[in-house]
């Protein structure tokens, strides 16, 4: 079985794209992030690293706080850099 790597999204370089793991943390702010489209498996671009960091999700681009980006683990993904 391939177990690929989990980090922090926080750990991501700018231009890095990832596959979500984990969303962890209250139930109700699991289920907005769902909402916005970070789910487990979904695919994400960092596209600023800091606090606030900026990601594409989708057609759309997110911004998280230092605290709630700590709840997110990704698995980076190979040869997706821009």
């Amino acid at each position: 079985m391939n177990h690929l790597p989990t980090i922090p999204i926080d750990m991501l370089r700018s231009g890095q794209w990832a596959s979500v793991a984990d969303v962890s943390g209250d139930p109700q702010w699991v289920s907005r992030m769902a909402e916005l489209g970070l789910r487990n498996g979904s695919q994400i671009q960092m596209i600023r690293k800091g606090s606030p960091c900026l990601l594409k999700v989708g057609t759309c681009q997110l911004c998280l706080r230092a605290d709630d980006s700590s709840q997110i683990l990704v698995c980076p993904l190979e040869g997706e850099n821009e």
